[in-house]
């Protein structure tokens, strides 16, 4: 019962912040010397992030939604940053969605990791607008897409560290 009240907690939480947040203005759209880019990484290379800065060159992105006040979230974490290595040598780029209740908070946790995870704020205009965004009701959650933007995984983080069997070459 915790769990479901604390699930419909977060889920009104972001969708309330993500429809009254006044934030800064999204990126500007690619210039033309960017077109070429595809979709996810042309909207990233123009994002400014709380921490990190994304790969551009990467052929598959991981958007993992996170929290420090949630449980799992914490014990999911390591194993991402354990991982992160091998995904960057892959060609996977994680880029950490916090939802915690403030920029500062998101930051703090982001940063805890040391792994240099790209990291943002959820409660942004620049998270609205990412290419592919699905706005989860639970934490943690993962989509994984490929760089244009075609998602290839929508649900519980847990499974997303499974990548190898979802980011294959012929996914691109």
């Amino acid at each position: 019962m915790k769990s479901t009240i604390t699930s419909l907690a977060l889920a009104a939480s972001l969708f309330a912040g993500f429809a009254s947040a006044a934030d800064a203005p999204a990126p500007a759209a690619p210039a033309a010397t960017e077109a070429a880019l595809p979709a996810v990484p042309a909207y990233l290379k123009t994002a400014t992030f709380l921490t990190g800065t994304p790969a551009t060159d990467a052929d598959f992105y991981i958007y993992l939604f996170s929290a420090s006040w949630c449980g799992p979230c914490r014990a999911i974490m390591p194993e991402f940053v354990a991982q992160y290595p091998d995904m960057k040598a892959n060609k996977v780029e994680i880029i950490l969605i916090s939802v915690d209740d403030s920029e500062e908070a998101a930051k703090a946790y982001i940063e805890h990791y040391k792994a240099g995870l790209p990291g943002l704020y959820a409660r942004t205009q620049v998270v609205k607008n990412l290419p592919s965004v699905i706005i989860p009701r639970t934490i943690p959650t993962a989509t994984i897409l490929t760089a244009s933007g075609q998602v290839l995984y929508n649900g519980p983080a847990r499974q997303a560290l499974e990548w190898k069997q979802i980011c294959k070459p012929e996914a691109k």
